[in-house]
């Protein structure tokens, strides 16, 4: 059993949530078959940032899609409303994996890895 899995299950036996033990971002993980660590052992800054990066990038290009080829939209507005939810939604994100992995009591990683007899 790999690292990641075994990680699952016990995060899983703790009361974590299916969503919380998923890699971060998730579709980066499924399409190329990777294993990653789940997002609750994953730095909240780290979180922050890549939800920040790509929610930006994936709501920009939503509402452009939606609004922009059917009329006038500033720029402006448009960058600025895809940086609120980016750096929102990133601030969610990495809010709620930092206050649950305090509440399960979590260690980092590394020390996960240590004290269960893993090598990564």
């Amino acid at each position: 059993m790999k690292t990641e899995e075994k990680a699952r299950e016990y995060l899983l036996s703790l009361g974590a949530s299916k969503s919380e033990i998923k890699p971060y971002p998730v579709l980066f993980y499924k399409l190329t078959g990777l294993f990653g660590k789940p997002r609750l052992f994953e730095s909240p800054i780290k979180l922050f940032i890549l939800q920040t990066i790509l929610g930006t990038i994936f709501w920009g290009g939503g509402m452009w899609l939606v609004t922009g080829l059917y009329q006038v939209v500033d720029i402006r507005t448009l960058f600025i409303a895809s940086l609120f939810f980016g750096l929102s939604t990133g601030l969610i994100l990495g809010i709620q994996v930092k206050l649950k992995a305090k509440k399960l009591n979590l260690p980092d990683w590394k020390k996960w890895q240590a004290d269960n007899n893993h090598r990564n």
